[in-house]
């Protein structure tokens, strides 16, 4: 008799689109839990605290089905971090709220604390049983390849297993892989033979737990898993042959609980295991660098049957450094709440429910959905990021703030400064930007929020593709295949994908670091700044950096060349020895001011780049007005500009209910003209439906070729005023 554990974690990221909640919920979320209720099928549930929030709100019904089964011990619910966090990627005291609170929400809506916890992506690092247990959590769920990372054999994975870190103890299900992939993709009886066998031998325990949206959600599941035009779908077939078909009788759904309650009040016996940092199969392919990635998959395919490990979950913080950015200003500001908030706690209840919301998983990572690619995604962590800054500083009273902080974890202090509007991280090394954030209550926005593609396995293998096509004679063009399941099974989001019939070579152009939101760029090399000056002005409200800049002096050659490009080119500047050749001053008020100067001897293009993320993204709430020429932010445009004459550009953007406005002046005696170029920035990336082309953001570049004979100064001021909301579109 096979005891079978059949489970489903529903969960939307934190800043997604309503209507995607909604979609998701019918095709899902909903038919799946109704369906099972009705046929009086014992399952777990994991619904994670937004979620809950949201069924509350739109299918109260929903809430009753599913506490009419806890009611009666057909449904077991099942903790874990409100707001869906890597709980290995936070603090120990956010942690322990994150859990608390959805034990409280689950208590108020379903009569009873959870004893169970859903491991965000089942990403494990053993300090995590302390905060499990202390919030009444008695065992988990993680995947089985974890367990042979830790030596357990696949002809032993069919057990309760109990690990230990500091004396406490946590017991630990496996979820079976194989189960995973089959259920809904292959046909009933094929799933139902893998929760009944293993290895040839009938199985003590199997584990099903895995996305509910896969039932339903995912491309081309709806009708299969719940039938069309009279027909049964698989969920019922499914349903019925473990209930009435002989060959699956030896086939129990029990629930976790009682599992380990034991028969006749006597507990089972554990296996004792103890398991790396790790997560599922899937996630540690995932992290690794294309390098890596190739050679792993190269020895994969010579023994499948060797537990391989890719990385750990963490090295998306060193392949993106944008969520290295998001992570550790989320760890400082947890510090400087966690600090304050014993003395505090009213006052910071706000700061510090904001900043939970913030280390919701789903924008600090990629694999095979958009993640941390996706616009709104970030916006919904930044936001929640910004407004808990913006609660701490309003309680503590920091009108401004100066600190030193190393944000990138490079060794080097960044400069945050911020007052009642404006909060950037200024990097000296190259006096970019790393954040340009208005926190101005009702605007508040990350403006310079801006990704690019990074170096993506997907976009390698989307590249070989497009080659071979190439080579044999194809043009480029949506390409499609099929997937794993026999007959009209649907298939798994595991597969090869669809990319835009418009895909050109320019959208899958590689960007090793971050997009500052700000920089200036000589000759197409970074400047190196140093000699940072912080003053403060008056009552506060204004403060000013200085910062004198130079190429620095390239120890290969004696001439005067300074740093090289991205492409490795060397870049002609001159030698730190002459002198600083460009310095800037920003002026941090209302407004932000930037004060760009270079004294003459200096000859060469200097580029001031500003990148702005719009919430409209690229539809109609948004557009770009020069000279009263009004246009979509799609659009390439350039325009030779005259010195000696106010400047200005609009970028409004009605669903953020924002208007920028950039001014800018430029003085010198020999330069009449200059360009300015303002682009469009999209990325290509892999979500369940294929390679999709997102709209990030925009760019707007001010180009000047100095020259030897002159001074030249710059003077760049940019406002943010409320607009009225006129179009809702998303």
């Amino acid at each position: 008799m096979v005891k079978f554990i059949l489970g489903f974690h529903c969960h939307q990221p934190v800043g997604n689109f309503d209507f995607v909640f909604k979609e998701v919920h019918i095709k899902s979320y909903s038919p799946l839990i109704r369906t099972l209720a009705a046929f009086n099928v014992k399952f777990c549930l994991h619904a994670s605290g937004i979620l809950l929030e949201w069924w509350e709100e739109n299918d109260p019904g929903l809430i009753k089905i599913i506490s009419e089964g806890v009611e009666k011990g057909a449904i077991e619910i099942i903790g874990g971090g409100y707001y869906e966090p890597i709980l290995a990627s936070i603090p120990g005291k956010d942690r322990l709220r994150q859990l608390e609170m959805l034990n409280a929400a689950l208590k108020r809506l379903f009569g009873k604390e959870p004893s169970g916890a859903w491991i965000t992506e089942r990403i494990w690092q053993p300090d995590i049983i302390k905060d499990l247990k202390e919030a009444g959590l008695n065992y988990a769920f993680l995947d089985d390849f974890q367990f042979f990372q830790a030596g357990i054999s696949p002809d032993d994975i069919d057990n309760i297993f109990r690990t230990e870190y500091g004396g406490q103890y946590l017991d630990v299900f496996p979820i079976h892989e194989r189960l995973r992939y089959k259920i809904p993709f292959a046909e009933p009886d094929e799933s139902l033979n893998e929760i009944l066998y293993l290895n040839g031998r009938c199985s003590n325990l199997s584990v099903m737990f895995d996305d509910g949206e896969k039932m339903g959600g995912w491309p081309d599941t709806y009708e299969w898993v719940y039938g069309k035009d009279g027909n049964k779908g698989w969920l019922d077939n499914f349903v019925n042959e473990a209930n009435y078909n002989d060959n699956y009788s030896g086939i129990n759904f029990e629930l976790p609980s009682d599992i380990l309650k034991g028969a006749a009040g006597v507990p089972p016996a554990r296996v004792p295991v103890y398991l790396p940092m790790s997560s599922y199969r899937e996630m540690g392919e995932w992290t690794l660098s294309v390098p890596q990635r190739h050679n792993y998959e190269e020895i994969r395919t010579q023994n499948l049957s060797v537990p391989l490990s890719g990385g750990i979950w963490h090295n998306f913080l060193t392949r993106y450094p944008e969520a290295n950015l998001y992570h550790k200003r989320m760890l400082n500001l947890s510090r400087k709440i966690n600090y304050s908030v014993e003395t505090y706690p009213k006052y910071l209840e706000g700061a510090l429910n904001e900043l939970l919301k913030s280390q919701a998983n789903d924008a600090y990572w990629h694999g095979v959905f958009g993640g941390i690619y996706l616009p709104h995604l970030r916006r919904g962590i930044h936001t929640a990021l910004l407004s808990s800054y913006r609660l701490y500083k309003d309680a503590m009273k920091e009108h401004v703030e100066k600190e030193y902080y190393d944000f990138d974890s490079d060794g080097e202090n960044e400069i945050l400064l911020s007052n009642d509007c404006w909060c950037i991280i200024y990097k000296p090394s190259s006096g970019s930007f790393a954040a340009m954030d208005y926190i101005k209550k009702g605007l508040i926005h990350s403006l310079g929020d801006v990704f690019c593609l990074h170096n993506e396995y997907d976009i390698l293998k989307l590249k070989e593709n497009l080659l071979k096509k190439t080579a044999d004679g194809e043009i480029y063009g949506g390409s499609k295949s099929g997937g794993n399941g026999g007959g009209n099974s649907p298939k798994t989001i595991h597969k090869e994908a669809e990319y835009p019939s418009d895909l050109c070579d320019d959208d899958l152009i590689i960007y090793p670091d971050i997009l500052p939101a700000f920089e200036i760029l000589f000759n197409g090399g970074k400047i190196y700044f140093k000699d940072e000056l912080i003053e403060e002005y008056g009552d506060g409200s204004i403060i000013e950096l200085k910062a004198g800049g130079f190429l620095k002096e390239n120890s290969e050659s004696g001439a005067k060349c300074g740093c090289k490009n991205d492409n490795g080119d060397k870049i002609q500047g001159v030698r730190e020895s002459e002198g600083v050749f460009v310095s800037l001053n920003i002026a941090i008020g209302e407004s932000l001011k930037f004060f760009i100067d270079s004294k003459a001897g200096t000859a060469g293009k200097l580029d001031v780049i500003y990148r702005f993320a719009f919430p409209g993204g690229n539809g109609p709430a948004v557009n770009i007005d020069i000279a009263g020429d009004i246009k979509g932010v799609n659009n390439h445009i350039e325009k030779e500009t005259e010195t000696g004459a106010d400047n200005l550009v609009y970028l409004s953007d009605s669903f953020w209910g924002g208007k920028i406005s950039i001014k800018e002046r430029t003085e010198a005696k020999f330069l009449k003209n200059y360009d300015m170029v303002f682009n469009p920035i999209s990325t290509i990336s892999l979500s369940e439906s294929g390679y999709e082309r997102i709209f990030q953001g925009a760019e707007l570049k001010y180009s000047f070729n100095l020259t030897r004979e002159e001074d030249f100064s710059s003077i760049i001021t940019i406002d943010i005023a409320k607009i009225e909301k006129i179009n809702d579109a998303d």
